[in-house]
């Protein structure tokens, strides 16, 4: 491996620890409550993960590509069926003289083919083309059974979250009081689309 292409990675994951919320001097992810995983959020999509695969690119950046069928679009302009990339391989890659060992990081969201998912997607970075969701594994949440659920079991989420109550059914202001644990995700779906301005 080059000095350059170690160089441009480790430029890649700077800025990308700088624009996701991740503090490396301090070893800690930035905690994002509804309202920021709302307010930062350019495309909020509801939808089944139909595919997961990695690769490299033209740039030599290690991806993981993911494909959903979007059942509902909470924020932005995306239909149908939809793929991203996320920065970091599924598994470490044999490529002959080295192996690339750039795999998504802890804290970083995986994702599995039939998850049913409501994802908070930053905007894509200008020079890679790659995103995820805010917050990293906090803006992805799991639909099970009617329950939905990120990856710290939506601790936190409601703290301090200005919501007009007026404008809530009683099921969505309940979720307000929540500190943790799954929300029924009917409610939880209304409560995003209301504070996403749909």
């Amino acid at each position: 491996m080059t000095n350059r292409f170690k160089l441009s990675i480790i430029s890649a994951l700077a800025t990308c620890f700088v624009l996701l919320g991740v503090l490396p001097a301090q070893g800690q992810m930035l905690h994002q409550p509804l309202d920021k995983l709302v307010e930062y959020s350019t495309d909020i999509l509801v939808g089944t993960i139909v595919s997961v695969t990695d690769g490299i690119d033209a740039s030599n950046v290690p991806y993981t590509e993911v494909t959903l069928d979007v059942s509902e679009t909470l924020r932005g302009s995306v239909s149908g069926r939809y793929s991203f990339r996320q920065f970091g391989l599924l598994a470490p890659r044999d490529m002959g003289t080295y192996t690339n060992l750039n795999v998504t990081l802890d804290g970083w969201p995986r994702y599995a083919q039939g998850e049913e998912v409501m994802l908070f997607l930053y905007k894509e970075a200008a020079l890679t083309g790659l995103r995820t969701t805010v917050g990293l594994f906090q803006g992805k949440f799991n639909i099970v059974n009617g329950q939905i659920t990120n990856g710290i079991n939506n601790q936190g989420l409601f703290d301090n979250v200005r919501a007009p109550l007026s404008q809530l059914s009683e099921e969505e202001a309940k979720l307000l009081s929540t500190t943790k644990g799954s929300l029924p995700a009917s409610a939880f779906t209304s409560l995003v689309r209301k504070l996403a301005g749909g």
